[in-house]
């Protein structure tokens, strides 16, 4: 086994570590935002499903590369896959605020959610591990999937600690309109993934 190999390999036990956790996330936060009627929570799990169709993709990248390593289709499968990120993500953050902004102003209760918390700390911390592996490989190897990959990854930390600073708020101290202004801010961090996906799709688009 060559160097590349060895590191494509951790790469690929990184990657799958990331989308096991993905459907747990995914998983335990839309569960406990329907629980909770908690906007930023459901938010955030449905973002969690989107990273993972991603990690999804880029599992296969890499396992085209120990196997046909000059599989000509790579890119076309990779920019169909931005694509389908793209609208979802849009669609996403459309809800985020439309939903957010229906809650505050009909004041729609939110309950508290345990098990919102426990996810959102847990992922808070995962991600940032995650993403710094990530990009250490995606520089080694060279590849600029895998390093925007671990940019995903500190987004998604950064929509943990918006869900969890909201979920808190709301356990501790009753204030519903934190979880709104959580959903906001993780609307803000989707349109950035959708604003830099974009550019990304045009700059690789065949002449």
């Amino acid at each position: 086994m060559t160097s590349r190999q060895a590191l494509v390999k951790s790469a690929q036990r990184w990657e799958t570590a990331s989308a096991i956790w993905m459907v747990l996330e995914a998983a335990g936060a839309l569960t406990a935002g329907w629980r909770s009627h908690s906007v930023a929570l459901g938010g955030f799990g449905a973002d969690s499903l989107i990273e993972l169709l991603s990690a999804g993709v880029l599992l296969w990248r890499l396992h085209r590369e120990l196997v046909a390593p000059d599989s000509e289709d790579a890119g076309r499968v990779e920019r169909q896959a931005a694509r389908v990120s793209l609208f979802l993500l849009t669609i996403l953050a459309a809800v985020l605020v439309i939903s957010a902004a229906a809650a505050f102003w009909r004041h729609i209760p939110e309950s508290p959610s345990p098990l919102g918390l426990m996810i959102t700390a847990v992922s808070s911390v995962l991600m940032i591990v995650f993403a710094r592996a990530k990009r250490r490989l995606g520089i080694a190897l060279g590849s600029q999937a895998l390093q925007a990959d671990a940019v995903e990854g500190w987004v998604c930390a950064y929509m943990a600690w918006a869900a969890l600073g909201g979920t808190a708020a709301v356990m501790l101290f009753h204030w519903g309109w934190a979880d709104s202004l959580a959903a906001l801010l993780i609307a803000y961090w989707v349109g950035k993934e959708v604003w830099e996906i974009r550019e990304e799709l045009e700059e690789k688009k065949p002449e």
